[in-house]
């Protein structure tokens, strides 16, 4: 659910200025005083003000962030990041529009592959659509006038019909890398 959600906020940033505006700003406020009851229960193996356990009883299986594994598959099979962070400056616009077509197929592969993505609303953007009585905030954006009850459809949202992500067999050491350094000899 979190990598969905972050993964959503990611492209709702990039694509839209008012949108990572207000975030930037929930993200700048600070946070008030601790509650007493915290926001999340614990694990239900951990005991609030537990001690830790002895080392033989400490889980051997190393985790990492879902979001590493997304950012490492969409590396490893679309270069993705090679294409984002690095320095345009040396390139024309045709060879970068080049670089980014074989970029943005190979990522439009894996992240099929991994959450099956399809549109949220099926009917074609410009057409009229009929906005339930009680719209989620989730599925739905609504911009004009809150009270109507239909619009013209401007875009069909996203959504996912599975989560395949792969677990990860690495160590801790190499649990913050998302690609290998490259060496030829």
């Amino acid at each position: 659910m979190r990598l969905f959600l972050a993964f959503r906020v990611f492209f709702v940033v990039l694509f839209r200025r008012d949108s990572a505006l207000r975030i930037r700003e929930l993200l700048a406020v600070q946070p008030s005083a601790p509650s007493e009851t915290p926001l999340l229960p614990p694990p239900p193996d951990v005991k609030p003000n537990s001690t830790k356990p002895p080392v033989s009883q400490v889980s051997k299986s190393v985790r990492r962030s879902d979001a590493l594994t997304l950012l490492s598959a969409l590396q490893r099979e679309s270069r993705l990041l090679d294409l984002v962070c690095e320095s345009l400056d040396q390139y024309n616009d045709a060879q970068i529009g080049a670089a980014a077509r074989d970029v943005l197929r190979d990522t439009r592969k894996t992240l099929d592959r991994m959450f099956g993505l399809g549109h949220l609303i099926e009917t074609p953007e410009g057409e009229a659509i009929e906005i339930p009585n009680d719209p989620s905030p989730v599925r739905w954006r609504i911009v004009g006038k809150e009270t109507s009850r239909s619009g013209t459809l401007s875009h069909p949202g996203w959504k996912a019909s599975k989560l395949d992500m792969p677990q990860w067999q690495g160590s801790s050491d190499d649990s913050m890398v998302i690609a290998a350094a490259e060496v030829e000899t």
